[in-house]
């Protein structure tokens, strides 16, 4: 790995492989293609990011209200790259030029230089979506970053000892009370992990944990609807033993004076409000000339690359790939990102070699979601399973992800920091 300055990308270069975003897509794209290209493909590839690692969001609940060390959820370049051909510049993508193959890179606005490529792959993502409900943006957290789970993280810790220092007991349950927005994945993770790390954290201190208020508000009549009706049923009583409220089939109407509304005129009582209600695809996508859906997603076709451009792929969050058996649009997750890549980096090699790029066939294996650190439910092969064995399975995808994109050195590594933090 070596990293250069954006401008160093100046002098034009045969077979630019130039990827815009480091997340699972991107990081993933890289990999492959260093591990698998010959000497004779002559690829430059470029990861073009601003930062130096990669966010896990899958592992944002155990930073949330876990360790205190943020680095367990970011996978830094140095240790990914460490001995493949691949050059990082961390710089962001402003503008495309497909009809002269080239990108600006730099600040929005004012590009610090105009890069060119050979191929382009566009992996940039999505961002955390906050609808204009009155006093959402001000007064809720979001968790769509390393640096908001560290914000929730301190939010928790700075509630229990203004708690701690209360008289009145209502006014102590007040300032113990979150409430998470959002009943997908991420929403269901964080409030699991805060039910489970915040009573016993209460506990050891000397206090009451039945103080505590932990609430969960979905718009949907349930939660978790990208798992089978009965793991989501599962869910919800796992949950429920926790002592999380579950307020669903109610939308969020506006946040005022430490309460959350909803559609029924119900107030729901949260100093510390949550939202995980969603995210939306690289704003700027639709900024850069190319076809692009009603959510802002780039339109790709069946062989990844963008709508009438040759060399131009979009993979990941940001590409709207509809899969052949349903016309659907894939939906945003990680395990259709890491996919998506492996196709693409194929399909590159390919046309480096004179050969046609194949379509891409997506498909799901299983899916895992945590109630918790320690219990979890999910389903693999049509199989549903729950408790501490979709726990195992969802960590094993990490680990399999480490060795995909890094080595055994690495997958080794963090899976000790993993298990140490567990303990």
């Amino acid at each position: 790995m070596r990293t250069v300055d954006t401008t160093d990308l100046c002098t034009p270069s045969a077979h630019r492989v130039l990827i815009a975003g480091g997340g699972y897509a991107g990081i993933t794209l890289a990999t492959t293609l260093a591990n698998r290209m010959r000497s004779s493909d002559d690829l430059e590839i470029v990861l073009v990011d601003p930062r130096p690692f990669q966010q896990a969001l899958s592992e944002l609940d155990l930073v949330a209200a876990g360790t205190s060390r943020p680095q367990f959820a970011e996978l830094w370049h140095a240790s990914i790259f460490r001995d493949l051909p691949i050059t990082a510049c961390y710089d962001r993508l402003e503008a495309l030029h497909p009809a002269v193959n080239s990108v600006d890179l730099g600040p929005r606005e004012d590009p610090t230089a105009r890069v060119p490529y050979w191929r382009l792959v566009v992996a940039t993502g999505a961002v955390s979506w906050v609808p204009p409900v009155p006093g959402l943006a001000e007064n809720a957290l979001t968790m769509w970053s390393v640096e908001d789970a560290f914000v929730l993280q301190h939010r928790i810790e700075k509630q229990f000892r203004r708690a701690a220092s209360l008289t009145d007991p209502h006014a102590r349950e007040r300032a113990l009370s979150f409430t998470v927005v959002g009943g997908g994945a991420t929403g269901v993770e964080i409030i699991g992990t805060i039910a489970a790390v915040l009573p016993k954290m209460i506990q050891r201190s000397g206090y009451d944990p039945e103080e505590l208020r932990l609430r969960l508000i979905e718009g949907r009549p349930d939660i978790l609807y990208d798992l089978p009706a009965p793991q989501r049923t599962r869910a919800r009583r796992h949950l429920e033993r926790m002592g999380v409220e579950l307020v669903c089939g109610e939308r969020l109407t506006r946040v005022e004076d430490g309460c959350a509304y909803t559609e029924s005129g119900r107030g729901v009582e949260a100093e510390t409000i949550v939202w995980c209600g969603g995210a939306h695809a690289d704003p700027d996508a639709v900024d850069w000339g190319l076809q692009f859906d009603t959510s802002g997603r780039l339109i790709v076709e069946e062989d990844l690359k963008v709508r009438d451009h040759e060399a131009i792929y979009a993979i990941g969050d940001v590409a709207a790939f509809r899969d052949p058996a349903d016309n659907r649009v894939l939906p945003m997750l990680a395990q259709f990102a890491i996919r998506e890549a492996e196709q693409a980096a194929d399909n590159i090699l390919a046309e480096a070699r004179g050969e046609t790029p194949r379509p891409f066939v997506p498909n799901m294996h299983g899916e895992f979601v945590s109630v918790g650190p320690h219990w979890g439910v999910g389903w693999m092969f049509s199989l549903n399973v729950s408790g501490r064995f979709a726990i195992v399975m969802k960590r094993l995808t990490y680990v399999l992800y480490w060795l995909q994109v890094g080595s055994f050195r690495l997958a080794w590594s963090r899976t000790r920091q993993m298990l140490a933090m567990h303990k």
